[in-house]
């Protein structure tokens, strides 16, 4: 492996476990997959594997490390990385969890490490957590969408993504290089408002409840919900300061509602609904209305 450094001492992990991808960036919205990556700590002690070198994977000027000052001594930089930690919960099989910065570079190299670090391990299956905007309120629940080199899988576990073409996410990248290497391979994508800058914890819970619902991980999420409750109670008094804002929730409300009810009828056209989605408010307008709320709220 040209990008991994494995540890000496890197643990056994049996038969069969399970590769799991997280990466911050672009398809990590509302820290979604981050979140439910550090939720999968609490399962069992981490324990380090290995380290991808950062020189090779990471444009500094684009991803500049952090670097505290303090009254003019320099602390050491912080580094971006990208790390494997296994994970052996008291049920489900263990987890060789990948977790990080995404990379700007080498993708196809990693992808190449990856597959090994699968082959050293037995690894036959793959998870991606992750996160993506989309015209969703949040008002309703988060949608999971899915993607699968296993057709009987994607249909077991629920919505699949739909027919469209998009620039790759480095983890994307990697569930496709993964599938043809042969790895039976699934993608768990929570579908967020797209007006949501900041952490969304709706969308770690749900990531979690379907990873549990495949490989029967021991996920503690009492946690979540408080931090869901809190969230939505601070997204509906944005809501409610703006009929504008109301009225934008309320239209992605009917759009999500007429979404439903055409996958509930599947001989009837979505498009029959008298609400489009082209007539959804830009995530730019939205987040601009409930950020200058919340900004009043502490001045």
């Amino acid at each position: 492996m040209r990008l991994l450094r494995l540890d000496a001492d890197a643990p056994d992990l049996g038969p069969d476990p399970v590769l799991v991808l997280s990466l911050d960036g672009w398809t990590d919205a509302g820290e979604g997959g981050t979140a439910a990556a550090d939720a999968l700590r609490g399962t069992a002690v981490p324990l380090p594997v290995g380290t991808f070198d950062s020189d090779l994977l990471y444009d500094y000027r684009d991803r500049r490390p952090q670097l505290a000052i303090d009254r003019g001594l320099l602390a050491q930089p912080v580094w971006p990385e990208l790390n494997v930690e296994a994970l052996q919960p008291s049920s489900g099989p263990a987890l060789l969890l990948v977790t990080g910065a995404e990379p700007d570079l080498s993708w196809q190299q990693l992808g190449r490490d990856l597959v090994e670090l699968a082959r050293h391990y037995g690894a036959t299956r793959y998870v991606g957590l992750g996160a993506v905007p989309g015209p969703i309120p949040h008002t309703r629940p988060v949608q999971v969408i899915a993607t699968s080199s296993d057709p009987l899988l994607l249909e077991r576990v629920g919505r699949p993504h739909e027919q469209l073409v998009v620039p790759a996410s480095c983890q994307s990248a990697m569930e496709a290089i993964l599938a043809a290497d042969g790895l039976t391979t699934l993608g768990l994508w929570a579908r967020i408002p797209h007006y949501i800058a900041g952490e969304y914890p709706e969308a770690a819970r749900a990531l979690l409840e379907r990873l549990t619902g495949y490989l029967g991980t021991p996920v503690d999420l009492m946690p979540f919900d408080e931090a869901v409750t809190d969230n939505r109670a601070k997204l509906d008094l944005a809501a409610a300061s703006s009929d504008e804002v109301t009225e934008h929730v309320h239209q992605l409300e009917r759009l999500y509602d007429a979404e439903l009810e055409a996958e509930r009828l599947a001989d009837v056209d979505a498009a029959g609904s008298d609400f489009t989605e082209a007539q959804v408010p830009s995530a730019d307008d939205l987040a601009a209305e409930i950020e200058r709320f919340l900004r009043g709220r502490t001045e």
